[in-house]
């Protein structure tokens, strides 16, 4: 956003404007002055900072020289304004350029906001990235180079205005954004340069695969998807979310994401086949392999869910026998709840399908055979080559392992609430007749060990697959940022209480869902 702010001033900058007429000037002034107030609205922490005191509220010497150049030159282009003509006309095609850029400035503001909640709560990891001086660094220095882009236009506005107090007042705008530009670059040297790879923070809301849906998009959409689990997976880490997940959440997303990294696998060493680059070929089969042991991880974390049940969400659960007679008649037959899965459930699946697509074509779902695979050419030209694709299968080892890591946390907040019929665990003098009991504390134990191997298995596979794509030439610049969120989590989990925060869910309203999923299927099964 920042580049499309600069490419935009600099077309304006290229553009012959001596003939324009006063009023038009003016109002070309007028769309620059709205560049550099989005540009003061995103400096310093006050923007930012998750939770900020009045200390950080503060800009540093380097915002605040870019500050006050930025006030100043504002100054001195309402000065020129006054002077060109007391209306102002239309801005036409430059004017345009420059709402452009003023808006991609602006939106470099709503992504990183995008990250906070109403009350500036975190709502992904990557928001405490936010918090160290160079991420501001790196912003100052970013914003001093629309400075610099702006000044160029002002020095083309310059340039035919006929009253000598306008071109005086441009003459000092232009000098106060160079000076803005110069203070700003070298007290920024340090600047956290991985931040230009920040994302946007989507909403938690599962946007679903369809047959209609272009293969040529898949990868695109499974990046999103990623990002919708990441954030999915921190306010399960801390319990932020209103739909809370439960023990059967917590199953499928497991089964969904062993079955999604075996198909992830499998794209890999189908497109291995016709590698022409040797180290890259091996690299693909190295990486698929890492992939089906990340797979095998989340079959066995979801394994350990089989003799367990979560009695406020038990979709999923043991075959259980028909009640009898007696029972109906006595009125002690009671409905199994209905319960909405989480998004996080749904979003799983339909990264499933759409690596399905992406492999056998647009039409298939997980509860079809596999089928034959696409052309290799015709999948990598959907994916962009190889180093695309190994990039794109990257981000699912990197939420996979935020989710792991949230995984333990889920089981310790439903641990109240889960029971069993595991023989080895059944308290002695238990009544023969009842067959579910409180969950063993070393059952616990294999659940929450079990994320804890996913997490070690998806490491694997993301370095893995980030070494696949340096070798095809694709440079992975998200990988700085997810590496220092996931440094975040690990080293900062005294944020998390395993006591229950949070009232009981309230009725959400039911959105729509694949029908596997509300009655609990296991992936691969057939009708």
């Amino acid at each position: 956003m920042f580049d499309v702010a600069v490419a935009r001033l600099e077309e304006v900058a290229q553009t012959p404007l001596a003939s324009v007429a006063a009023d038009e000037r003016a109002a070309l002034v007028a769309e620059l002055d709205g560049l550099l107030q989005q540009v003061q609205k995103g400096l310093g922490p006050r923007a930012y900072t998750p939770v900020p005191t009045t200390e950080e509220r503060k800009l540093t010497p380097a915002e605040q020289n870019l500050d006050d150049c930025l006030g100043d030159a504002r100054a001195s282009l309402g000065t020129a304004s006054r002077y060109l003509s007391p209306q102002k006309g239309e801005p036409g095609p430059a004017g345009e350029r420059i709402a452009v850029a003023a808006r991609a400035v602006g939106a470099v503001r709503d992504t990183i906001s995008s990250h906070l909640g109403p009350d500036r709560a975190p709502l992904t990891p990557y928001a405490y990235l936010l918090r160290h001086q160079k991420a501001f660094d790196y912003l100052a220095r970013r914003y001093s180079e629309v400075a610099w882009a702006a000044g160029h236009v002002v020095h083309r506005l310059s340039q035919g205005a006929e009253h000598p107090g306008a071109v005086d007042a441009f003459d000092k705008a232009r000098t106060s954004l160079d000076h803005a530009s110069v203070y700003a670059r070298a007290s920024t040297r340090d600047a956290d340069h991985a931040l230009a790879a920040f994302p946007a923070a989507l909403p938690v809301e599962p946007v679903q695969a369809t047959a209609a849906d272009p293969t040529g998009t898949v990868v695109a959409r499974l990046a999103e998807d990623g990002e919708r689990l990441s954030r999915a997976a921190y306010a399960a880490l801390h319990d932020r979310a209103e739909h809370r997940m439960s023990g059967s959440d917590l199953q499928q997303i497991s089964r969904w994401n062993a079955m999604g990294r075996l198909l992830a696998g499998r794209v890999l060493l189908h497109v291995a086949e016709d590698a022409a680059d040797g180290a890259v070929r091996e690299s693909l089969k190295a990486a698929a392999g890492e992939l089906r042991e990340s797979s095998r991880a989340w079959k066995a974390a979801a394994g350990a869910w089989q003799r367990v049940v979560d009695t406020g969400d038990p979709r999923e659960r043991p075959q259980l026998p028909p009640p009898g007679y007696a029972q109906v008649r006595q009125g002690k037959v009671a409905p199994m709840p209905s319960t909405d899965p989480h998004p996080a459930v749904v979003i799983s699946r339909t990264s499933v399908v759409r690596l399905g697509q992406l492999l056998f074509g647009s039409q298939w779902t997980p509860e079809q055979p596999p089928g034959a695979a696409r052309p290799a050419a015709e999948l990598l030209a959907d994916a962009g080559g190889a180093g695309a694709l190994a990039a794109s299968a990257y981000r699912l080892s990197a939420t996979g392992w935020q989710m792991a890591a949230a995984a333990p946390w889920v089981v310790r907040r439903a641990e109240p609430g889960l029971v069993t019929d595991a023989p080895a665990h059944r308290p002695a003098g238990l009544d023969r007749g009842r067959r579910f009991y409180p969950v063993h504390p070393r059952q616990i134990e294999t659940l929450t060990e079990g994320y804890g191997a996913v997490m070690a298995a998806e490491q694997k596979g993301a370095a893995a697959l980030l070494t696949t794509a340096q070798r095809a030439g694709t440079p992975v610049p998200r990988a700085m940022l997810d590496a220092a969120a996931h440094r975040t989590i690990a080293q900062e989990q005294q944020w998390v209480t395993a006591t229950p925060t949070q009232t009981p869910a309230r009725s959400l309203p039911r959105a729509h869902v694949p029908t596997d999923l509300v009655l609990g299927r296991r992936p691969g099964m057939r009708r």
